[in-house]
Parts: C-alpha cells; structure tokens; sequence
C-alpha cells in the first residue's frame, strides 16, 4: 500500500549511539512520513536495534538530533563538543602561525563557544521539557473542550461530565509525548513479565497513564485480545501458557492499546516459525489500515520488508550505507553491501539456485576512502548511498 503522506513524523538527524569506543551507530539521518512503513535492515549487530532503543528513549543519545511530530525529543551533546574542541583547536593553530591576530582570534574562538554551549543548552532544555510541554499542550486542549459542555449542562449531565473531564484531566497530567511511539521487542519470550497475567500486562501502560476504571480497562484489554486474533479467556493467563506467536500477539496488543501514531517493531518474527511470521506480519498490516498507523520496521529478511515496507534503509557498522524506495532499491542497488545482501535471498527455484552467485562484500577491497571520504548523497531522487565522489559519479552512470 504505498503511502501518499508528505507530512514528516519522525525525522532523525546525524544520530550517534556510542558505549565507550564501541560506534553502535554513527551518524544516520532518515526521515518517516506519517502512514508508511520504513524498514530498516542489515546484519546482526549493525545498529537496527539500537537506532530503535534511541527513538523511544531508552537510551540517551549520545550525538544528533531526534524530532517527533516536529518536537526534538532527544538531543546528544557530541557534535556540540566536537565544535568547540574544533574552536580551541584552530585557535592553538592560527595563532601560532599569526602571532600578530591572536586577540582577534581569541575573540572568535570564544564567541563560537558561547554560540555553542548555547544551541547545546537549549537542545539539553528541549529535551527535558518535550513531556511537560506536550502534557500542558493536552491540558490546555481538554480545558478548551470541556468548558463550554460543563457551562451549558446541568443536574445529572453535569455530574457525569464533571467526573468525565477530571479523569481525562489527570490523565492528560500523566501524559508523555514519548508514549506516542510504542515498542514491538524482538523476543516474545524475554519481553513478556512471567509473573503477570495478560490482562496485567497489556493494561500496564493504560494504569501507568493514570486510568483507574477497572471496566474501562478491561474492555479495552477485551478489545486488543480480539483485534489480534485471541479471545478474552486468554486475559487470565500467563505468558508460559501460550506459543511463540501467540505471546508476540500479546506484544502487539500491549502497543497498540496505548493508540500510538508509531510504532517500532523490532524484528517482529524473527523468532517465529515462517507460517507463524506470516500470519504475524498480515496482523500488523490490518492494524497499519485500520489505525493509519506509522511503523519503523526492523528485520534482517529482506524478503520480508520487500513486501511490508514502501521506503528501505540499509544499514552496514553503523552507517546508512544506502535508503530508497522499496521497489527501488530492489530494482537498482547500488551499494556494494546492498547488493550482497540481495544475492543472499534463496527463491524457491532449484534451477535459479544452482545457478545463483553469492555477492560478498569487502569494504576495503570494495572502497577507497584513504583520500576522498564518502557522505551519505542522494543519487537519484529518493535514493540515497553513501559514497565518495568518485562513487557518486559511477553510480549515476549505472542508473542511466
């Protein structure tokens, strides 16, 4: 179902992930429209997951820039740090070579600090603050509704109404803009409580949020167990009791109750039987209809994203390495990587697999950065690969 939305949800900008040396990822920018499927693919350990942890909060980023719905959620200090270690640096080596401009130079060096500190202060107050904004944002439009309604009603109308609006005020209070993005985790084993029941643990997120009406929230857990292929008698049992793709029906319910405008779903049915992975991926595209839901799909099974995402990103160390549509990048890959990874699809052919080559992809045989360094370009429109300028050119070449 391709996507016709131009509006931008999410947008991420140079984020950088890093554990001590260890670049889990490294500076991807990428952009989600609101209603489409982004998939985000790449071997184990190439940042997929990682990216996903950094744009619901899980970890505090360490460089970049994250935007939802317009708002910077999360902010790191790197590139800011960088700037002013870059100032001090050329200012050690311009004066040396101007002795007679090193008043001038300070000057400079000093102002490109304070500029600095001060865009770090205000990403550091931004994303502090997003929550509180956006659960005053939500007070403010509840107070604009209710107002008029409570003014004109009277007697039992007035009760009902009263009760109603101080329930949704304190939830809007509780409420966090970060909760509008929901996780599907990539084990339905490891990311189920076993000591909860089903009930407990779709409900949580609604309980956290400050619902107290307990025939509210059962109706609501009702309703996710049936939208996802379970009945309700499932909703006093534990998560031991059921199969794997069941307990990721489970998973998906706990996200989808919580009426998210996105959703990252990190490898989803990865750890599932291909039946299962199956019936799995048809759930989330009926509830990406029915919800216009928004999703960051994240996988290994290029097969898989083909058929449920509209744009790609390929990820390789921790770099986008290349991102276009899906038709697209399975029609044009230009990357080195890329195309190793689409050789090691197997397609249910024996003659087409006896005669298949496998493409394995050497970075340093298959690039030369020793003086020309790659950026991340776009080639064609809405393609984009990360490459030098030599690269760029010969991939231009292809594409005519």
């Amino acid at each position: 179902m391709p996507n016709n939305n131009d509006e931008t949800l999410l947008r991420v900008e140079h984020l950088c992930q890093y554990f001590g040396s260890n670049k889990a990822v490294d500076d991807v920018s990428f952009e989600i429209k609101r209603g489409e499927v982004f998939g985000l693919v790449g071997e184990s350990g190439c940042g997929k997951t990682t990216t996903g942890r950094s744009i619901i909060k899980l970890y505090n980023i360490t460089g970049g820039d994250i935007y939802f719905k317009g708002v910077r959620i999360a902010a790191g200090k790197l590139t800011y740090q960088k700037a002013i270690a870059e100032a001090k640096e050329n200012y050690e080596k311009e004066s040396k070579a101007h002795p007679e401009k090193a008043a001038e130079l300070k000057a400079q060096m000093e102002e490109t600090i304070a500029q600095q500190k001060k865009l770090m202060a205000e990403a550091m107050h931004d994303q502090k603050n997003c929550d509180k904004e956006y659960s005053r944002q939500r007070v403010a439009e509840l107070n604009a509704k209710y107002q008029p309604l409570l003014e004109k009603a009277q007697g039992k109308e007035k009760e009902t109404l009263t009760a109603e609006y101080k329930n949704e005020l304190r939830k809007a209070k509780k409420t966090k803009l970060v909760t509008q993005i929901q996780m599907i985790f990539q084990d339905p084993i490891a990311s189920l409580d076993p000591r909860m029941t089903v009930k407990e643990i779709i409900s949580e997120g609604l309980v956290i949020q400050g619902e107290r009406d307990k025939k509210v929230i059962d109706e609501k857990v009702y309703e996710m167990l049936e939208l996802v292929g379970l009945v309700r008698e499932h909703a006093g049992r534990y998560p031991h009791e059921f199969s794997g793709g069941q307990r990721q029906r489970i998973g998906v319910a706990r996200s989808i109750i919580m009426n998210p405008e996105l959703i990252i779903a990190d490898e989803p049915v990865s750890a599932l039987d291909v039946s299962v992975q199956a019936q799995v991926i048809n759930l989330l595209n009926e509830l990406r209809e029915k919800f216009g839901l928004t999703i960051l799909f994240i996988a290994h099974d290029l097969s898989v994203v083909k058929y449920f995402s509209d744009r790609i990103g390929v990820m390789y160390y921790g770099k986008m390495v290349e991102l276009a549509s899906s038709d697209e990048l399975f029609r044009n890959p230009l990357h080195p990587y890329t195309r190793s990874l689409l050789s090691a699809i197997p397609l249910p052919d024996p003659i087409y697999e006896k005669n298949r080559k496998r493409i394995v992809y050497n970075p340093l045989a298959a690039h030369d950065y020793s003086v020309d360094k790659p950026s991340f370009r776009e080639v064609a429109p809405g393609h984009f690969v990360q490459c030098n300028d030599a690269e760029f050119e010969q991939y231009q070449k292809m594409l005519k």
